[in-house]
């Protein structure tokens, strides 16, 4: 059973951005599984950079398209953007010096954030990108 589902509610209409939304659900879903498996840190640390690393490119499609179409709201958009990366940077750090660990409460607050922000600003890019003919 997955943690969290992906569901067309998420979907903003643009193709790159909802298959790497989906992306990021999945390896979420992969993080979650490791915790309940109780796998090793190893693996739980690869998952976390694995989602990391993904949601740094995410984020650069998202603004490499705001630059594009001139997007009004890019500066909010981004500013949220660069405060999650900080945070997961930190997480990331803080993990692989053995002073936090992978737990549900972490993995709440990625959900929290990712269902958040894709239901929200992320919807307002794709109906953004959709009248400029980006689908």
């Amino acid at each position: 059973m997955a943690f969290i589902n992906w569901e067309d509610k998420y979907m903003v209409n643009v193709a790159d951005i909802d298959k790497q939304h989906e992306g990021l659900f999945g390896i979420l879903n992969s993080l979650h599984a490791s915790l309940v498996n109780g796998e090793d840190k190893s693996m739980q640390s690869t998952i976390l950079d694995d989602l990391i690393d993904y949601t740094v490119e995410h984020f650069a499609t998202e603004e490499k398209l705001f630059l594009e179409i001139g997007f009004p709201d890019s500066e909010n958009h981004k500013k949220e953007h660069d405060e999650l990366t900080s945070k997961a940077v930190d997480i990331q750090n803080e993990f692989r010096n053995d002073n936090a660990t992978i737990s549900f409460e972490l993995l709440d607050f990625l959900n929290d954030w990712l269902t958040t922000h894709t239901l929200g600003l992320d919807q307002e890019v794709g109906s953004f990108l959709n009248s400029k003919g980006i689908f």
